[in-house]
């Protein structure tokens, strides 16, 4: 995950202005510090088998209302 932009910043600001719906979405969803630790808990390999890994995302579709491609 990148990190995270002072969102008062004029650059962000313009930035902002530039994203459709599901950009402007992640943008505050990715700002919260339970998701974040969510993803971050879920994009973890170590130790963990393909079914563990699909689980693992399963989750995150089911709290966050998430989809992922691939």
């Amino acid at each position: 995950m990148e990190p995270l932009e002072d969102w008062r910043s004029p650059k962000f600001e313009e930035e902002l202005g530039r994203l459709d719906r599901g950009e402007l979405t992640f943008e505050f969803l990715r700002r919260n510090d339970d998701y974040r630790a969510h993803y971050e808990a879920a994009s973890d390999e170590r130790g963990k088998d393909a079914a563990a890994l699909i689980a693992a995302r399963e989750g995150l579709t089911r709290q966050w209302g998430l989809t992922f491609s691939g």
